[in-house]
């Protein structure tokens, strides 16, 4: 009879307690922000642009705009194939729509705003609360250095082709030579802090900063040993998830190549091995400095009119060509901000469902 009581009492107070949701809710608050800011950016990019500008530059292709708009997304869910599988073993807490949900949110809020740093924050806070912390944080950095070293590596092939196919101005090859000589110590340099440490490092370097204290960054990096060893099976000691994760990759740039030699080819332009290498290599290095600003608004169009003009084409064709590009860009943001609304719906409505049961077995409780 005591032992059904004490049975009893400790059931009353398990169903009594509140819903543990607290704990998120400054995730959810961050997303509603990084909803309302990527959609007043959507909105100004549309404006900006001017949206006879954008439906024209997708009426000028077609229903080829439809074919590159779904390479695009199946290149997107390679990419959350290949966060999912990084995120190995605990990839079994958290579902790939899940995880397909807030890469393309993530995809969004870093299309629309300026430096992509905005999307991986809202990737990590859309996934924490179905996964461990330390597993999401390290998955996420590993996606995108996988993403960086082998865009760099076709930089590294296709750029000195291109100066041997291509007749390029002097000015134009001292500025391509900066940003080779930037690019290739960057990679290296950050190979060497992945293997000394990625996340340590950042900390270990604050604190000599002084922006914090000698004991907070001890109790840092004992929690962050973990997302450091992750990290550094990119380059060593490769886990089936890691290998598996940096093969989507790979896949997912094959079919991002496969859309932009699409767009080239449905835009009238002529397909020769020196505008394919020109624009997979010299033209990533003019996407990477244009996205400095939201779309590269300016930046972008500058540099590939003379990169299109040099190889072949027209300066002409490079403008239309990044129109065409920044409307695929606000195409995918668009859906990237309908998941991650949807996603944040959804999780509303369980935690209300939550919050019901337990209301209704805390009364069941009471009443006995």
């Amino acid at each position: 009879m005591y032992h059904r009581q004490l049975a009893h009492d400790d059931r009353r107070e398990r169903v009594t307690e509140e819903p543990q949701d607290g704990r998120h809710i400054a995730s959810h608050i961050f997303n509603l922000v990084m909803m309302v800011i990527g959609g007043v950016a959507l909105w100004w990019m549309i404006h900006s642009i001017g949206w006879h500008a954008f439906t024209g530059a997708v009426e000028s292709v077609g229903w080829w705009f439809a074919v590159i708009l779904t390479l695009d997304v199946v290149a997107l869910c390679f990419d959350a194939a290949a966060l999912q599988a990084f995120m190995r073993p605990e990839a079994r807490m958290v579902s790939y729509l899940r995880v397909l949900a807030a890469q393309a949110s993530g995809r969004a809020i870093n299309a629309l705003t300026p430096g992509g740093a905005l999307g991986e924050a809202t990737k990590l806070t859309m996934l924490v609360g179905h996964a461990p912390r330390s597993r999401v944080l390290s998955s996420i950095v590993l996606l995108n250095l996988s993403q960086f070293y082998l865009s760099v590596i076709v930089i590294i092939i296709g750029t000195p082709i291109m100066f041997l196919l291509v007749d390029i101005p002097h000015a134009l090859k001292v500025s391509i030579g900066i940003g080779f000589a930037i690019v290739v110590p960057a990679m290296v340099a950050l190979a060497v802090i992945v293997q000394r440490g990625a996340v340590g490092t950042i900390v270990n370097t604050i604190r000599r900063t002084r922006l914090i204290k000698a004991d907070r960054a001890e109790r840092w990096n004992a929690r962050l040993v973990e997302v450091d060893g992750h990290i550094r099976e990119l380059q060593r000691h490769r886990s089936h998830g890691t290998w598996k994760g940096i093969l989507w990759v790979g896949a997912s740039k094959l079919v991002t190549y496969s859309s932009t030699m699409t767009l080239l080819h449905t835009a009238g332009i002529d397909l020769s091995v020196a505008l394919v290498i020109g624009v997979l290599s010299v033209g990533v290095l003019i996407q990477w400095v244009s996205q400095i600003v939201p779309m590269g608004l300016g930046l972008a169009d500058g540099g590939n009119y003379a990169l299109y003009d040099l190889v072949g084409a027209s300066g002409v064709h490079g403008l239309a060509v990044t129109m065409l590009n920044r409307a695929r860009s606000i195409a995918v943001a668009i859906l990237g901000l309908g998941a991650m609304a949807a996603t944040h719906v959804a999780n509303r409505i369980v935690i209300a469902r939550m919050q019901r049961k337990l209301r209704e077995l805390r009364e069941q409780a009471e009443s006995q």
